[in-house]
């Protein structure tokens, strides 16, 4: 009678910790994230001259880093990733035209409400350097990291413009933003839906990180020309990091 009574004991056991772990197995999913760099909604090209205000610029160097994507379902998230670079204008490319950027992950399935995304290197991130990660780590770039801030280097957008309309560019425009106090996490509320071969693109507008409040960020300033090289004077990037999720669009 006793050993009969620890044989039920022991397969209830067995069989409440088997429906336990099953509970636990969700599904996976390859997932996607396509980032693509855009002006005024069209594909961005190097070196292409677009209308802005009441002259005209030109990019050729846009590439950002971006830290804690992360898919949110209510009170659930699911980290992506702690750390990507995205670069959509590699010195070697085949054409001008800026580059899309795919990331992929593997997922649990379901419906998720948004996303969330931190542009730039999150603090605790940011207090290493190139050295200490692995070759072929987003982090391992030392092209990236600027020694005399103890930073990374956010982003570069580079570009210049023709204020004159001689033809001719005037002004030339260097920002490479960094350091702790310009780094912004965003939340996005856009519905996600995660499941074989699912994916969402992830668009950056320069136009629309450009234009502050409804205005053109004035250009034609000379200390809105570059960011500068003080550590101490974060104001120029400051304002293009905190309009960077006016530049996003989710597709």
């Amino acid at each position: 009678m006793i050993r009969n009574t620890l044989s039920l004991l022991l397969a209830s056991v067995l069989l409440f910790s088997a429906c336990g772990d099953n509970s636990q197995e969700l599904p996976l999913a390859d997932y996607t994230l396509t980032f693509t760099a855009t002006y005024d909604g069209e594909r961005l090209e190097k070196y292409k001259d677009y209308p802005y205000d009441d002259y005209k610029v030109a990019f050729y160097r846009f590439n950002t880093y971006l830290s804690n994507v992360t898919l949110l379902k209510g009170n659930e998230e699911i980290r992506l990733a702690d750390v990507e670079w995205v670069d959509f204008t590699p010195d070697i490319s085949p054409t001008n035209t800026s580059l899309d950027v795919p990331l992929r992950y593997n997922v649990p399935e379901g419906d998720y409400t948004g996303i969330r995304i931190g542009f730039g290197v999150r603090p605790d991130l940011n207090a290493k350097q190139p050295r200490d990660f692995a070759v072929g780590h987003p982090l391992a770039r030392e092209i990236e990291y600027w020694l005399g801030w103890r930073s990374y280097i956010f982003n570069k957008i580079e570009g210049q413009g023709d204020t004159d309309g001689d033809n001719q560019p005037d002004i030339f425009l260097i920002y490479h933003c960094g350091s702790d106090a310009v780094y912004r996490e965003f939340t996005f509320q856009y519905p996600i839906l995660v499941e074989k071969g699912a994916g969402n693109t992830i668009e950056l507008d320069l136009k629309k990180i450009f234009t502050i409040n409804g205005q053109w960020f004035n250009l034609k300033e000379p200390y809105n020309q570059f960011t500068s090289n003080n550590p101490a004077d974060v104001v120029v990037a400051t304002i293009l990091m905190d309009n960077f999720d006016k530049g996003v669009t989710i597709k």
